[in-house]
C-alpha cells in the first residue's frame, strides 16, 4: 500500500472512530444506554488507525486486541 493511500485509509479509520464516540456520547446523554456499547466499535475503529500506522492490519478483532 502506497503511503497516500495509508494515510487517507487511517484518516478514514480516524473520522469512523469519532463519528462513532460523538454517537455514543448522544446516546448516553439520552439515557439509551444498551444502544451505547457501540463505543467498543469506536475504540475498534481508533485501534485499527494507530495498527495501521505501524504497519499492523487484521479485520480480525481478537488479533487486533492481541497486537495492542
Amino acid at each position: 500500500m502506497k503511503d497516500d493511500e495509508k494515510n487517507a485509509l487511517i484518516e478514514h479509520r480516524i473520522a469512523r472512530a469519532t463519528n462513532t464516540i460523538e454517537e455514543v456520547s448522544f446516546l448516553i446523554k439520552n439515557k439509551k444506554f444498551l444502544l451505547a456499547v457501540r463505543i467498543y466499535y469506536g475504540m475498534f475503529y481508533i485501534l485499527s488507525a494507530l495498527s495501521l500506522k505501524y504497519d499492523f492490519s487484521t479485520s480480525k478483532h481478537q488479533q487486533l486486541i492481541g497486537w495492542s
